[in-house]
């Protein structure tokens, strides 16, 4: 029991709650705009998820900051906090969108302290490998389960899904009491960090490691984020599928990917060869490109699976080798909080291009191959880098075997 209650696994247990209350929101937004009469839900609920994104990008300067200022766990409870505030907002009839954005505000605080406090509580990196595979693992697993509860409940009305979402969001935050709060850095000036932040940035940019996993990273919430947004239009036009709860389902086949991709990552990418993540990248793209050309359910049902499974052996490593670096130049917190900047930027820009494809009048399916290669060039770039990469690792073991043999 005792191991069960270990300070990871609470880690673990609350980010489960939190992801999960943030996917039934999603389709909770969703449901909710549709319900409205919305005279494009599609175009709309894509705005409403820029109008998320836009809080990461906004607040990326102060909330790294923050999470290297304060005890890490509580961090995790103010995020909670404000994400319930936000879906409580709803109960007032407050207009979806300004609802979400709140959400948006707790999620970007909730975010560093979810990450950073990881490195607190693993001491190499093979144990910072195993629990990032923890966490995105049961990340997924709530993806897929709050996807399916979200699209359920959706379907039906509102007053359930907004009950139950706030419930979850409050058990997130109980867990939180049973994470150890270890003292941040006091001395930190929130003013001197938001001005530290574009250097943070630069000094991130210039490390080949951690730019390689900024770029990786960011390209596949990118193509995550606009999947996500354009199969709620792609599976009525090629499957016919158009009940909330029904495309939630299909949405989540992607997530059972990614939780297998965190049992399969360890084993495929080991620790010291986390640069071999590339090469899941490629076949991820492979995938995204199959999967606009099939009419078949089962085949489409693969091939999101295998996106999910590509997907997670491609992000798993490369959020660990980020971790790593920045934890030694520029301190956890604020780390994730350039990758939040990075990530969504981009993200923000994929969702742009599938609405400007969209505007145009693309088909649904040209824009996600147009999205599949944006995807492929950034995977082309990395590409690049795989070079140097696998040198800076080389050179870093050769120093330490040196330093061990003195």
């Amino acid at each position: 029991m005792k191991r069960l209650l270990s300070p990871l696994n609470m880690v673990v247990l609350t980010q489960f709650l939190s992801a999960f209350a943030d996917n039934l929101n999603f389709f909770l937004i969703v449901g909710m705009v549709k319900r409205q009469g919305a005279a494009n839900p599609d175009i709309a609920v894509n705005y409403i998820q820029i109008a998320f994104l836009a809080a990461y990008i906004v607040l990326a300067p102060i909330v790294g900051a923050y999470a290297d200022k304060k005890a890490k766990s509580n961090v995790l409870l103010l995020g909670n906090a404000l994400k319930a505030v936000g879906i409580a907002m709803l109960l007032f009839g407050l207009p979806p969108a300004l609802c979400y954005v709140f959400v948006g505000i707790g999620a970007v605080v909730y975010s560093p302290g979810k990450y950073g406090i990881l490195t607190e509580l693993t001491a190499t990196e093979s144990e910072l490998l195993r629990a990032n595979a923890k966490v995105e693992g049961s990340t997924i697993l709530a993806i897929l389960l709050g996807t399916v509860a979200g699209g359920f409940l959706a379907q039906r009305s509102d007053l359930p899904a907004i009950i139950a979402c706030l419930a979850v969001y409050v058990l997130s935050l109980l867990m939180t009491f049973l994470i150890p709060a270890k003292p941040g850095n006091a001395d930190l000036r929130y003013g001197k960090e938001a001005m530290q932040f574009l250097r943070d940035f630069g000094t991130m940019f210039r490390n080949p490691r951690a730019r390689f996993s900024l770029v990786g990273t960011g390209s596949f919430w990118l193509t995550a984020a606009v999947l996500r947004i354009a199969l709620i239009a792609w599976l009525p036009l090629n499957l016919g599928i158009t009940d909330t709860d029904q495309q939630s389902m299909m949405i989540g086949i992607t997530a059972i990917g990614v939780v297998a991709s965190a049992f399969l990552t360890p084993k495929l990418v080991p620790a010291g060869k986390l640069h071999r993540a590339f090469f899941y990248g490629l076949f991820m793209v492979a995938a995204v490109m199959l999967a606009t050309m099939t009419y078949v359910l089962w085949l489409t049902i693969a091939l999101l699976f295998l996106i999910g499974v590509f997907g997670g052996i491609f992000v798993i490593p490369l959020n660990t080798m980020l971790q790593e670096e920045g934890k030694s130049t520029i301190g956890a917190g604020k780390t994730i909080a350039v990758q939040n900047f990075s990530e969504n930027v981009l993200t923000v820009t994929g969702l742009l291009i599938y609405l400007t494809l969209s505007q145009l009048h693309v088909s649904v399916n040209g824009s996600v191959i147009g999205i599949g290669l944006v995807l492929l060039a950034f995977i082309l770039f990395l590409a690049t880098q795989l070079r140097t990469i696998a040198g800076t690792k080389r050179q870093e073991r050769t120093e330490e075997n040196g330093q061990t043999s003195e």
